[in-house]
């Protein structure tokens, strides 16, 4: 019992004051009304009702939940309810006195003046604390002045969270927004200076120790505008997840950091249809190869929360399996899963899996991709690839499989090496047998993801932590980025669109210059580019492009379909048919040609080229931001 009242202290505690604060406004109504002389029948009439006015206002504030114990997270919503509660209390209590005794030697303008005592004396008492410790506080050595930059709903929860939690250390000292409407407005009394141009005169002014950027969906040119303006103050900057619950103070620490890499790449938050996906998985036996890879884990993760009958993870690395055999037990306790080690070029091995599970969806994740290994091992990225692909996609029909998805790459796209021509091969073979039987198979095409295990961005902060110098290949050299989950949720969608055929292209957004992503890495860690790590350049490696595309000229491709996807279906398919025959002259050509890639890679190219080559793509290309990262 002594347990529960000291964890409910607060509580409590709050309780009794508001029940002698309703029984003492109410005294104090009648002595303010009547100037201090209350005649004998007032004070007889007065003392009968106290009890059942205190019985009332304290049953109406159980019903409301008026009584919170939490005084220094009183917020505006908080004074909403007590204004309700006691209103309500005060209608309930007038008929009741009238009912009692008409009235008779009661002033009614005494159930007015108790109304408006036991708002203040109710509304002191919440924010007395908060407002006492932002008197006191306020200006002590650990208390952060910050500034907020970001007057939306993000920025001015931050406020109040911040107000109503003095234990994290900030006080919003003042606001920077770009909308011209809020300039020199107020949000819970701090005040907007100015857009981000004002940043390093505000920081100046006002004193201010540190920046919070309140903006969760600024596109990555806006937010390295504004981190380079932070930069310029000498002040520690930092960014705000995106939280709109002002109740979860206890996180607000948390929840503030620091800016990362994808903060500047910056992307437009995608909108996903997770009801229509959830129907296309959920109750189906799902096959992922690949899955212990960076896409094909993600896959695992995601299809995992939509409810599916059973996943199966296909993949060679055993060691992979093993975590990601131990992360799925933990996160999905009540998953039918089933972990596959076994090898897509082993045909016999993969049929008698497919013939064993019976998958419904396939998604074929399994690739090398490293450009520069596969130029020294195109054999391998011939029988991995190519062959590999052909055995699923022909096993997938064999068993009925409903749909089939390849996961390509922005590399098949006027392939140069013999990695992206295996793909684009791949790419080729799996549209040339859509249909075939029950299944239909599409492809998903996107370029390179963040965080994966060969990500240049990893590499870049495994080299900062050496201290450099970071290589770079060309000053020129551009890629597109996505983050592995994003581009997951992409390939989702896009497989529950496809009808059969189609090549889908996410929308990547815009280019990144490797150099200057290299040089905001730098500056993330706290270094000075070319002067505390060094930027070589080592040239372009053996098959590497300057810049990947993400469709060819003779791709008819349309972005009307989906805000998040292109898709592109190729108006004659007929060279397709044949496709069998160019995956023996594919093989006969790696045995023939097993030392001379020189050789290879022709025979390659001039399949990879071959289908398709004289169709135009009438329609009219969208146009893609070629806009890189800038200092």
């Amino acid at each position: 019992m002594w347990k529960y009242i000291y964890k409910k202290r607060n509580y409590l505690i709050e309780m009794v004051l508001d029940i002698f604060i309703f029984g003492g406004c109410y005294i104090i109504a009648y002595i303010l009304r009547l100037d201090g002389e209350i005649p004998p029948e007032t004070m007889g009439i007065m003392k009968t009702t106290v009890p059942f006015v205190i019985l009332v206002r304290t049953l109406v504030f159980f019903k409301l939940k008026a009584f919170s114990g939490q005084w220094r997270y009183s917020s505006i919503a908080d004074i909403v309810l007590i204004v309700k509660a006691i209103s309500i209390g005060t209608l309930i209590i007038i008929p009741a006195v009238y009912l009692f005794n008409r009235f008779e030697y009661v002033p009614r303008t005494v159930f007015i003046i108790d109304w408006m005592l036991v708002i203040f004396m109710v509304g002191g008492v919440r924010f007395s604390r908060r407002l006492l410790k932002e008197l006191l506080l306020v200006n002590t050595d650990n208390i952060k002045r910050v500034l907020i930059i970001g007057a939306g709903e993000v920025g001015t929860s931050l406020i109040s969270e911040m107000k109503s939690n003095w234990d994290a250390g900030y006080y919003p000292a003042a606001l920077i927004d770009d909308d011209p409407q809020k300039i020199n407005q107020s949000f819970y009394g701090i005040k907007v200076h100015g857009n981000r141009m004002s940043i390093p005169h505000v920081v100046e002014t006002l004193g201010i120790d540190e920046i919070i950027i309140a903006l969760p969906h600024e596109n990555g040119r806006n937010m390295r505008e504004i981190v380079k303006l932070c930069r310029l103050t000498k002040k520690p900057y930092k960014i705000v997840t995106n939280s709109l619950n002002p109740t979860d103070q206890k996180n607000l620490k948390n929840r503030i950091r620091n800016i990362n890499i994808q903060d500047l790449i910056g992307r437009r938050p995608i909108e996903i249809d997770y009801g229509k996906i959830e129907q296309f998985i959920e109750g189906k036996r799902v096959l992922v190869t690949g899955a212990a890879g960076s896409i094909g884990s993600e896959l695992c993760r995601q299809i995992a929360s939509f409810n599916p009958e059973k996943l199966i993870a296909f993949d060679q690395s055993e060691n992979g399996l093993f975590y990601l055999d131990r992360e799925l037990m933990e996160n999905f306790q009540d998953l039918d899963y089933s972990p596959v080690l076994a090898d897509i070029t082993d045909f016999e091995e993969t049929s008698y899996i497919f013939n064993q599970y019976k998958p419904h969806l396939v998604f074929h994740a399994a690739a090398y991709k490293h450009v520069p290994i596969m130029e020294f091992n195109p054999i391998q990225a011939i029988k991995n690839n190519i062959i590999g692909t052909k055995n699923v996609v022909d096993i997938s029909i064999q068993n009925n499989v409903r749909k089939f998805v390849l996961i390509s790459t922005d590399k098949a796209v006027n392939p140069t090496n013999f990695m992206g021509m295996s793909k684009k091969i791949a790419e080729q073979y799996v549209q040339s047998r859509n249909q075939e039987g029950a299944t239909k198979c599409v492809a998903v095409r996107f370029g390179n993801v963040l965080g994966s295990s060969g990500s240049v961005i990893r590499i870049f902060e495994d080299q900062i932590y050496k201290g450099g110098p970071i290589t770079v290949t060309h000053p020129d050299v551009a890629r597109f980025f996505m983050t592995i989950p994003e581009a997951v949720q992409l390939v989702l969608q896009a497989s529950n669109f496809g009808n059969g055929g189609e090549i889908f292209v996410l929308k990547m957004g815009e280019l990144i210059k490797i150099y200057e992503l290299a040089k905001e890495i730098i500056l993330l860690a706290g270094k000075e580019p070319n002067v505390d790590i060094k930027i070589d350049f080592i040239g372009l490696r053996p098959g590497e492009k300057v810049i990947e595309e993400l469709w060819e000229d003779n791709e008819e491709c349309k972005e009307d379909y989906n805000e998040n996807l292109y898709i592109i279906k190729n108006g004659d398919t007929t060279d397709l048919k044949d496709y069998q025959q160019k995956i023996n002259e594919i093989l006969n050509s790696s045995i023939r040609h097993r030392n001379d890639y020189k050789k290879l890679k022709l025979k390659l190219e001039s399949i990879a080229k071959s289908v398709n080559s004289n169709n135009n793509g009438n329609s009219q290309q969208p146009e893609i931001k070629k806009a890189a990262i800038l200092n």
